[in-house]
C-alpha cells in the first residue's frame, strides 16, 4: 500500500500551544481522512488566530467576522482521491473559548473542530436540519473513532 502524503501542519506562533499534542492531532486527522474513504489523501491545517480567520471569512466568504473553523475542499467529481483533500483554518483563540464553555480541553475542542472540518471537506453541509444530522452523524464516528465520545447533546 502506498503511503499517504504527509499532514502540512503550520502553527501561526510557530508551534503548538502546550496544551496540545500534535502528534495525536495528526493521528486523529489521519483516523478521519481514513474513516472517510481517503486513506490516500492528505490535508492542510493552519491554526492562526481570530484576525487570520476574520480575514480569510471575509475574502472568501464575504462575511466580516471571525470564525471557529473555515475550509476548503479540492474533491471533484473527475478526481474521486485526491492527494491534497482539502485545508482547514481553524482559530486558537475560538477553539479556547469554546473549550471553556463546554467544560472539556482545548485538544478535545480542537479535534471536535477538525471533525466538523473534515465532514466539509467531503461535502456535507448544515444549512437544513437534515444535512445537520447527517452531519452530526458523520463528526460523532468520526470522534468515536479517536476515543471521544459524549461530545453532542443526545
Amino acid at each position: 500500500m502506498t503511503k499517504p502524503p504527509p499532514l502540512q501542519l503550520q502553527w501561526m506562533t510557530g508551534a503548538p500551544p502546550p496544551e496540545v499534542d500534535e502528534a495525536a492531532v495528526r493521528a486523529a486527522l489521519r483516523t478521519f481522512l481514513d474513516r472517510l474513504g481517503f486513506v490516500a489523501s492528505s490535508l492542510s491545517l493552519l491554526v492562526g488566530d481570530d484576525e487570520t480567520l476574520a480575514e480569510l471569512n471575509a475574502t472568501h466568504r464575504g462575511l466580516h467576522r471571525t470564525t471557529d473553523i473555515l475550509s476548503w475542499s479540492y474533491l471533484a467529481p473527475d478526481d474521486p482521491a485526491p492527494a491534497l483533500l482539502g485545508d482547514l483554518a481553524v482559530s486558537w483563540p475560538r477553539v479556547v473559548a469554546q473549550a471553556a464553555e463546554h467544560g472539556w480541553d482545548a485538544q478535545t475542542e480542537l479535534l471536535r473542530l477538525l471533525a466538523h472540518g473534515c465532514a466539509h471537506l467531503i461535502g456535507m453541509d448544515h444549512q437544513t436540519p437534515a444535512e445537520d444530522a447527517a452531519m452530526r452523524e458523520v463528526e460523532e464516528q468520526l470522534l468515536a473513532a479517536v476515543g471521544l465520545t459524549g461530545l453532542y447533546p443526545a
